[in-house]
């Protein structure tokens, strides 16, 4: 079972109002599943909430340092309400079924570790692509935007 501090959840949260909301979902029961990865890197959750389904909230672990929250809510905060509840529930050592990894996860583990291995081999033989510095006409409109907003401003 995950060891988990509520001071990293908070740092973790997009703003208070995902907090306060997370907690009173913890409060209320809204989680009526929760399963949690043999190997103890991926947590899930069915959490009820105001669609007509349940809404699929996971934290990843994969990378201890920086864990990957998803949902199947609509919210586009991230990470959302759900997924704070989901990390308020592991930190309250809640009870987690055992599971295994949905096949959806594993590709998308698969998909972030070949990207990763990409830019590390990029990285070694010095074939970064460099970003394009600005085209003079972006900068002519940024330059007569900023002008625009002074007038405005006087």
């Amino acid at each position: 079972m995950k060891k988990l501090e509520e001071s990293r959840i908070l740092a973790m949260a997009p703003n208070a109002s995902a907090i306060s909301n997370a907690k009173k979902l913890c409060d209320k029961g809204a989680f009526l599943n929760l399963w949690r990865s043999v190997d103890d890197t991926l947590y899930m959750g069915e959490c009820k909430g105001s669609g007509k389904s349940n809404y699929t909230v996971s934290v990843d672990f994969i990378d201890e340092e920086n864990p990957v929250t998803r949902c199947t809510c609509p919210s586009r905060q991230f990470p959302c309400k759900h997924g704070l509840a989901l990390l308020f529930e592991i930190a309250d050592e809640k009870t987690f079924e055992e599971c295994e990894i949905p096949e959806d996860i594993l590709s998308k583990r698969e998909k972030k570790e070949k990207t990763k291995a990409k830019k590390e081999k990029e990285s070694a033989e010095g074939t970064v692509k460099e970003k394009k510095a600005p085209s003079k006409v972006s900068k002519a409109a940024r330059a007569k935007k900023i002008n625009k907003q002074i007038e405005g401003l006087d």
